[in-house]
C-alpha cells in the first residue's frame, strides 16, 4: 500500500517541481529584463573665477568644480562639490532630483538639497582669536518645467528657494529664472556650441535685484573636452556685488 501511493504521488510531484522553477525563472528573467542600469556620469572643471549666481555664495578665486550624476530610473544623486585651486574647500551641495519619464515636447523636475559654504574666518574661543574654517549651511529646494520645442531649443522655468540653517548665513533667499536653452548650435561639421542665456530675479532676505547671465560652451563632437564661460551682468540691484562678474573654465566629461 505504500509503495503504491509512493509511486503514485511521485509523477505529480515531480510536474509540480518542474512548474514552480519554470515560474521562477520565468519571474527572474522578466525583472531581469525590466531592471533599468545605473546610470552615472561627471563633469570637471578648471575655472579661473568661481563665481555663484548668488553673490553672497561667490568665490572670486580660480576653482576646480566637480558636478556629478549617479542615478537610475527616475531618481537621481547629483553633488557638486567646489575647492580653490591650493586645495582648500569652498562649498559642497548635494542635490537629490526625481525626473519623470519626458514627453516629446515636455519635461520637468523637482528636487532638494543640503550645501555647505565654507569659509575662512576669525573666531573668539575661550577670550582668544582664532583662524577657523567656518561653514555656512542652507537648506533648498527646486522646481524645473521645460518646454522642448526641438533638439535645438528649449524654453525652461527655474524656481528654487533656500534657507539658511546659521546666524549668521541669509535666512531667506529666492531665485526665479527663464531660461532660453540651445544646446546645440553647429558651426561646423564637427564642432557646435552651447548658448544657455537666462534672466533671474534674485532675493537675499530683504534685498532684491534683477540679473542677465549666460553660459556658453564650445564643443567638438565625440570629444569629451570643452571649453565654456560664464557671464553676468547686474541690471538692477540692491545687493552687494559686482555689477559684471564673469569666467572661463576647461572641462572634462565623464
Amino acid at each position: 500500500m505504500y509503495n503504491s501511493i509512493q509511486t503514485f504521488s511521485f509523477p505529480k510531484t515531480l510536474l509540480l517541481f518542474l512548474f514552480c522553477n519554470t515560474a521562477i525563472f520565468a519571474q527572474k528573467t522578466d525583472s531581469l529584463k525590466k531592471t533599468e542600469p545605473l546610470q552615472a556620469s561627471a563633469n570637471i572643471q578648471i575655472t579661473n573665477n568661481g563665481v555663484s549666481l548668488f553673490p553672497n555664495l561667490m568665490l572670486g578665486k580660480p576653482a576646480a568644480i566637480i558636478n556629478l550624476t549617479v542615478g537610475k530610473k527616475h531618481i537621481f544623486f547629483e553633488p557638486e562639490l567646489r575647492w580653490r585651486l591650493n586645495g582648500e574647500p569652498w562649498s559642497y551641495i548635494f542635490w537629490l532630483r526625481y525626473r519623470p519619464k519626458r514627453t516629446e515636447h515636455f519635461s520637468w523636475h523637482v528636487g532638494g538639497h543640503p550645501s555647505y559654504v565654507v569659509r575662512p574666518s576669525q573666531v573668539t574661543i575661550n577670550g582668544k582669536t582664532e583662524n577657523r574654517w567656518i561653514s555656512q549651511r542652507y537648506l533648498a529646494a527646486e522646481f524645473v518645467p521645460v518646454w522642448h520645442q526641438s533638439p535645438k531649443f528649449s524654453l525652461g522655468l527655474h524656481l528654487l528657494a533656500s534657507k539658511g540653517l546659521d546666524s549668521y548665513a541669509i535666512k531667506k533667499s529666492t531665485y526665479v529664472s527663464i531660461q532660453p536653452r540651445f544646446p546645440n548650435i553647429g558651426i561646423s561639421k564637427n564642432y557646435y556650441l552651447g548658448f544657455f542665456p537666462q534672466v533671474f530675479h534674485l532675493t537675499l532676505d530683504n534685498k532684491k535685484g534683477v540679473y542677465y547671465s549666460q553660459m556658453l560652451s564650445f564643443n567638438r563632437k565625440k570629444l569629451p573636452v570643452y571649453v565654456s564661460s560664464i557671464f553676468t551682468y547686474k541690471i538692477k540691484s540692491t545687493i552687494a556685488g559686482d555689477n559684471v562678474v564673469w569666467n572661463v573654465g576647461l572641462n572634462y566629461r565623464l
